[in-house]
């Protein structure tokens, strides 16, 4: 392999690795991070400042849509000027994000 090669399959290497990271949050009871489910979080972080739930979308005989999934959006801080918003699908974090 030449050089070139190397390099290029270096960098795709990192990349793959980069984007593998989960996202992590500290709280006062320990660190959360995307897997976790609405309980750890709770366990960890306590409640969270304002809570937006969207249940999953139902059709006419009241069933629940095939693939339809329950979002949550949650918000803790602003602390420090750091305000964070964690995103559940079905009770797992899928979603960190910090703003400043």
């Amino acid at each position: 392999m030449n050089p070139i090669t190397y390099c290029l399959a270096g960098m795709m290497l990192l990349m793959l690795a980069a984007g593998a990271q989960a996202a992590t949050m500290r709280c006062d009871s320990g660190l959360i991070s995307t897997g976790d489910t609405i309980l750890v979080v709770m366990e960890k972080c306590g409640e969270p400042a304002s809570r937006q739930v969207n249940h999953p979308e139902v059709d006419t005989a009241g069933q629940t849509v095939q693939g339809a999934v329950m979002v949550e959006h949650w918000l803790y801080g602003p602390t420090h000027g750091m305000s964070y918003h964690l995103r559940f699908i079905d009770g797992r974090l899928v979603q960190i994000r910090s703003q400043r």
